[in-house]
């Protein structure tokens, strides 16, 4: 790996270059990244306090690589790293997949990419911070994890290795937690079919992974509108709803002038109409977009940049392969 002096510290090989194909772990003065796209056994690392990195950098990396971080210049230095631990290594690469994947991971129907069970998300999350603390920045890490786990159903042996975490810190575990069944968040009758009135236009247009939270709708789909005339010009829009069933339901959408909320439907989508003023006929191409977006995450929608597709479409091949990958997490395996 090469390592190197920079103005903000010491690399350890490249960071990714983006933030939603990055999987991070922070540790005791260094920031861990691994790349969901290319995944590799050994994370990168920008390591900003060499002294608190040192104690547990060999570890990770072995006594060459912790050497060159202590001695690092600009010129940089390719150093064979030989990892020490393969135990707290495989942790904290666990503890830094589920992160990512809480955050990021993307279901989709469409492509084939299952939704993760948060319950066991949370609980094997849980199990691997306790074995890789003593290198965590935070020191209350693992309580953190613990707060929001429970013990996973139908996953014996995980839940008895979460009740012994819980004993040792002292936390009390609720009980097991069911999985809400996804049909449960459907609340209307219908999408808006055909409608009423002239079609004058239609189209697609992606939804910015960044404007809603993971799971609330498909990530590799898109939002379809149209716009009819009659008495008033009406814009539909409609986008499928993703296959997590804890994914909170209030979505909206925005249309040029119009701003407008998407309720979901028996059918496993997300629908809305509004009327908007005859003069949107004559919007820029560009500019004729369904924005879908959670109003919890942001009131300022942003269209999905061309370069940006490449990017998903790898970062959803690598999830819908994760399940039968060589070193997948529990939770990843058991995704259905």
């Amino acid at each position: 790996m090469i390592v190197t002096r920079t103005a903000d510290g010491v690399s350890v090989g490249p960071p990714p270059a983006h933030p939603e194909q990055t999987a991070l772990a922070e540790a005791a003065g260094a920031l861990l990244t691994w790349d969901v796209v290319s995944p590799a056994e050994l994370p990168s690392a920008t390591v900003h306090d060499t002294g608190r990195a040192l104690g547990w950098l060999w570890e990770l990396y072995g006594a060459d690589v912790a050497a060159a971080v202590q001695d690092a210049t600009p010129d940089g230095v390719d150093v064979a790293p030989a990892p020490a631990d393969r135990r707290v290594l495989g942790a904290v690469r666990t503890l830094a997949r589920l992160t990512w994947a809480e955050a990021w991971w993307p279901a989709s129907a469409a492509a084939g990419v299952p939704a993760l069970d948060r319950v066991l998300l949370r609980a094997e999350r849980a199990v691997a911070a306790a074995a890789a603390e003593h290198l965590l920045d935070d020191d209350e890490a693992v309580e953190r994890a613990l707060s929001v786990a429970a013990p996973p159903p139908g996953h014996p042996e995980l839940a008895a290795a979460l009740a012994l975490v819980a004993e040792d810190y002292g936390v009390a575990l609720p009980a097991a937690v069911v999985t809400p069944e996804r049909a449960g968040l459907a609340l209307a009758a219908g999408g808006p079919g055909d409608g009423a009135g002239v079609l004058v236009a239609r189209g697609m247009t992606p939804v910015n992974w960044t404007d809603v939270p993971p799971g609330r709708v498909d990530a590799a789909a898109e939002a379809s509108w149209t716009i009819r005339r009659a008495d008033d010009t009406v814009v539909a829009v409609s986008v499928p709803a993703g296959p997590d069933p804890w994914a909170p339901a209030v979505l909206r959408a925005r249309f040029g002038p119009a701003d407008f909320p998407l309720a979901p439907t028996r059918d496993g989508r997300f629908t809305g109409t509004a009327t908007i003023p005859a003069a949107a006929l004559l919007l820029p191409a560009a500019e004729r977009a369904a924005l879908v977006y959670a109003p919890d995450l942001t009131t300022a929608p942003e269209p999905v940049r061309p370069d940006d597709l490449a990017r998903r479409a790898a970062i959803v091949a690598a999830a819908r392969a994760r399940p039968s990958a060589p070193d997948a997490t529990l939770t990843e395996r058991a995704a259905t």
